[in-house]
């Protein structure tokens, strides 16, 4: 759930920042930031959904069930490209340009509730019920995760660590774009 408000929250709100000449440079600033979120809360969902799915699919089509989410996710990309052409094409392009972008921002506040109201009607894997039942599960997960110094070290590794690769590509002064 923390996820998916996350994810909710800063595209809402990227549809309500003010501009460039109302409040300076804060408003760059502030678009970074909610965008950082929303990547953030994509990563936490990605790898949620992820989890949720492979543990209530059958034996031997994991892969398949899972692989669905990676195409839902493209769908998703085409349904906002086409929220988009609509109210372009309703607005007009001086509208649209002016504050119409924003409508698609604020539209999603919509889905966000209809996502949380899915959430809410979803039941638990079995793996996590059983250890409920037995007093296993965690009283507050992001306690326990974050008040350990051992955890913040994993953490950080895995955050700056075994992720840094993803972020390089060839040798030094070697960029992707130049070696095609």
């Amino acid at each position: 759930m923390l996820t998916l408000l996350l994810m909710g929250a800063a595209t809402f709100v990227v549809g309500l920042l003010p501009g460039y000449g109302t409040i300076g440079a804060l408003a760059p600033i502030l678009l970074v930031t909610m965008r950082v979120l929303q990547g953030l809360a994509l990563g936490g969902e990605y790898g949620g959904a992820a989890t949720y799915i492979a543990e209530h699919s059958p034996d031997g089509q994991r892969g398949f069930y899972t692989s669905w989410i990676q195409t839902t996710a493209t769908m998703g990309i085409v349904l906002a490209l086409l929220v988009i052409l609509i109210c372009r094409l309703a607005l007009g392009d001086q509208a649209f340009g002016d504050w119409g972008w924003r409508v698609p921002f604020l539209i999603s506040a919509s889905f966000v509730g209809l996502s949380i109201y899915i959430r809410l009607k979803l039941e638990e894997s079995p793996l996590y019920a059983r250890l409920k039942e037995q007093g296993k599960a965690s009283h507050n997960p992001a306690l326990e995760s974050f008040s350990s110094g051992r955890n913040w070290g994993l953490i950080l590794f895995a955050l700056f660590g075994a992720t840094a690769p993803e972020g390089s590509s060839g040798t030094p002064g070697n960029s992707t774009r130049s070696s095609i």
